[in-house]
């Protein structure tokens, strides 16, 4: 084969660097972010360290893309298309999804749009279902797809690079036993092998929390796990798991009512490759009915669950909130990581809660390595809160009726955290609730039951804590003057990244707390921060913001910096002849390996 002239595959590749698509080759991984928290252990903590604690203040703005406003012009809903996910990034390309359930990509550069993808949400949208169109949180990339559950609970797969349909799942939510409540997707799925694993969320309505396995090359369902059982007192739900975790089943726990919901799976799924487990969250029991009627410990609603991933059979669980009353669930998601203890290694499954508190588990038998660690930068009064087996398993809300207490079901600690060198970095947010007694609809039913809301006139703010996972001790706290909204922490480069509500986006140093770097804009910070490269190699910094409420009315930013040319960090690709020429072949070669191939999982440890 003929060898091209330098000259002339300069030319080719300057062609291909200003097109709307980057020219696509198999990048080495640490260029990439290929899931929402990074990787399948939910680290968020990206190995890169080219923006770093030294440059990072060095950044500066490259693009910014705004969402376009709501194509369906539904009356009863907020006109922008905000935005609540991490974006990916691979390979040069940069994927996100909005609000009305539509996929973006993006290259990296440029911020040029290079497709979009939109699911027709009249479908299904009425004014009694409108607000889960607003609550698309999370993507995901696998082998050249990308993965996301649309909000009538379909699962759809498309082409990394074009963006049409691989294929859909439909009816994922649908026929589900016992059911009386509403689903919504929210949250990508989970690729594992042939695997694809996904559980919807659920509204406060009798809906029962679920996990769902399918072939991928079938489609068919592999397997289903359910957290609550169809109605209670049913003799057919099977507590024989109930010996496999710290909370003992309590007779006729759940009650005789078939007022019956919750425990949905809100959280990120973790998995550990070698023991082949995965790893979640499950939500809180119903509050809005008087949880006098589901006496109990009301398994398996507030824990923290291991299942095998092959079967879906549960392997233990730990419940952090026994009958918990004031949604003090784990809201987003569980870390597996190892961690150093004595010297010793542990693979270890970290979480944070709404209680405020901080657990570290065995991973493979999911008992305690450390006692809970309570955070919190505000005063405690909370009924029946406890991070163990006491609590009072008949206790009502009408001991909470009139009354303020703290944290509240969005307060605490309610958004992902980061793990890198034996650190897990947290942020607690001061958010207290009210409850009142009045009339709510549950299950089609009108009925008296509870209602909770923000304490009238609270300052509400946050603060991040470093905690040492060999001992639990706290290394550095750093204050944020407002309340977090729905972004996750970052950690990459020795540094430490957090955007608030004000859409205050904070580079902290890693060791020492120590503020670097402060970035400002409008909107409502929402998503996590993530780092990837352009096609040419070059380390870049987005931040999404931008409807971190679903009423709200601002629209969704990605805003991308870079370091400048000539800074330690930036790269080109526009080097020697030699350089360009293996650039080309691996341009011109793309077929195989995909990213996914470079992209082997370790268990992480350390940065």
């Amino acid at each position: 084969m003929k060898i091209l002239q330098v000259g002339a595959v300069t030319i080719l590749v300057l062609m291909l660097l200003m097109t709307n698509t980057p020219t696509i080759f198999a990048q080495e991984p640490i260029l990439n972010w290929f899931k929402p928290a990074v990787n399948d252990h939910n680290t968020n903590f990206h190995p890169q360290d080219a923006i770093n604690r030294d440059n990072v203040g060095n950044l500066v703005l490259s693009w910014i893309y705004q969402v376009p406003e709501d194509p369906f012009k539904i009356p009863y809903v907020a006109p922008s298309l905000g935005l609540q996910t991490a974006p990916l990034v691979v390979s040069g390309i940069v994927y996100f999804t909005t609000f009305y359930n539509r996929v973006i990509a993006l290259n990296a550069e440029t911020g040029a749009e290079i497709w979009k993808y939109q699911v027709d949400v009249m479908e299904f949208v009425d004014e009694e279902w409108w607000w889960p169109v607003l609550s698309q949180k999370s993507i995901t990339y696998d082998d050249g797809t990308i993965y996301f559950m649309a909000s009538d609970c379909r699962i759809i797969a498309l082409d990394a690079l074009d963006g049409s349909e691989v294929f859909v799942i439909p009816d994922v939510c649908k026929d589900v036993e016992g059911n009386t409540g509403f689903y919504f997707g929210e949250h990508a799925p989970l690729i594992f092998e042939n695997l694809l694993i996904a559980r919807p969320s659920v509204q406060d309505g009798g809906g029962r929390g679920f996990v769902v396995a399918y072939d991928l090359d079938t489609l068919e369902e592999v397997w289903r796990w359910f957290s609550v059982p169809p109605v209670g007192g049913d003799p057919k739900w099977d507590f024989k798991d109930g010996d496999k975790g710290n909370i003992k089943p309590f007779e006729g726990d759940w009650g005789e009512s078939d007022l019956i919901g919750g425990g949905a799976v809100w959280s990120l799924i973790s998995i550990d490759e070698e023991t082949r487990t995965i790893y979640f969250s499950t939500g809180s029991s119903p509050g809005v009915i008087d949880a006098a009627l589901r006496p109990g410990p009301n398994l398996y609603a507030s824990s923290i669950i291991a299942l095998d991933v092959d079967t879906g059979k549960m392997k233990w669980y730990h419940q952090i909130a026994p009958h918990d009353i004031n949604d003090h669930e784990i809201g987003w998601s569980v870390i597996l990581g190892e961690i150093e203890i004595n010297g010793q290694r542990k693979k270890a499954i970290m979480a944070g809660s709404k209680t405020d508190h901080v657990f570290v588990l065995d991973a493979l038998s999911g008992q305690l390595l450390h006692e809970p660690l309570r955070l919190g930068n505000q005063a405690f009064n909370v009924p029946n809160d406890n991070a163990g087996n006491n609590a009072d398993l008949m206790i009502s809300q009408k001991t909470l009726v009139g009354k303020t207490f703290c944290p509240g079901g969005n307060g605490g600690i309610e958004h992902a955290g980061a793990f890198a060198s034996n650190t897990l970095f947290y942020v607690s947010q001061k958010v207290c609730w009210t409850v009142t007694e009045g009339p709510v609809n549950y299950k089609g039913k009108d009925m008296q039951g509870f209602i909770y809301g923000a304490a009238a006139g609270e300052r509400q703010n946050a603060t991040m804590f470093a905690i040492d996972a060999s001992d639990m001790s706290i290394k550095w706290i750093f204050e944020i003057p407002n309340r977090y909204q729905s972004s996750g922490v970052t950690v990459s480069g020795g540094v430490v990244y957090a955007v608030d509500r004000a859409s205050v986006m904070y580079a902290i140093d890693q060791e020492t707390g120590k503020e670097l770097r402060r970035i400002q804009w409008g909107g409502l910070g929402a998503g996590s921060i993530t780092l990837g490269a352009t096609a040419r190699g070059d380390m870049m910094l987005f931040i999404p913001s931008g409807g971190g409420q679903v009423a709200a009315n601002t629209p969704g930013i990605i805003a991308a910096f870079k370091l400048p040319e000539g800074t330690t960090g930036s790269s080109s690709i526009i080097g020697t002849a030699n350089e360009i020429i293996v650039l080309l072949i691996a341009c011109l070669l793309y077929t195989s390996p995909s990213p996914r191939d470079l992209s082997t999982s370790r268990m992480p440890s350390s940065a």
